[in-house]
């Protein structure tokens, strides 16, 4: 694999989004763009949180469209980690 590809790859933002059934963690690159969603790997998740610094969540993530996703459920709390 060539070095952009792989940069578009790479996780730069762990966002914790809340919701009042669960919560969701999702992985943004360097430019902003939604890459995935662990979904049932809280054991990756709590390791990317330690290794991440907290940060506020860069305004151009497209946190309100990933937020209607949650079935409604979303209560306006969550956490954003810069990931290196």
């Amino acid at each position: 694999m060539n070095a952009p590809q792989e940069r578009h790859r790479r996780a730069k933002y762990l966002v914790l989004l809340h919701t009042r059934a669960h919560q969701r963690a999702l992985l943004f690159n360097e430019e902003h763009n939604f890459i995935a969603e662990l979904d049932d790997d809280w054991f990756a998740v709590d390791n990317l949180v330690r290794a991440g610094t907290p940060c506020r969540p860069p305004p151009s993530l497209p946190l309100a469209d990933l937020a209607r996703n949650s079935a409604g459920d979303f209560d306006g709390q969550l956490e954003c980690y810069s990931l290196g």
